[in-house]
């Protein structure tokens, strides 16, 4: 196992101090970009079908709702082990 850091150990490699960062550039740009722009993509958006404004508005959701992942338990044996871990949880609460 590795020694972790070590006091005198001087930084190896990463970027430097005050080096620009082009991915905080890139976003940015980009959030700027939108804000800039929000009355004539309004403007756009309104202009469109509706069954096209549906696509838009779903498309551009996905950048700031946060997608749901369902969990799903293949062998009910984990399921089991699971629930029992739980209940010795809640005993393990209730004693103190």
């Amino acid at each position: 196992m590795g020694k972790g850091f070590e006091n005198g150990h001087m930084k190896m490699g990463g970027r430097e101090k005050g080096t620009r960062n082009k991915n905080t550039e890139i976003k940015n740009f980009f959030r700027d970009f939108v804000i800039d722009n929000q009355e004539e993509f309004k403007k756009a958006f309104l202009k469109l079908k509706d069954k096209d404004k549906c696509a838009v508005y779903l498309k551009a959701s996905e950048f700031v709702v946060p997608k749901v992942s369902s969990i799903k338990f293949e062998d009910a044996k984990n399921t089991n082990s699971a629930i029992e871990l739980l209940k010795v949880a809640a005993s393990y609460k209730q004693k103190k």
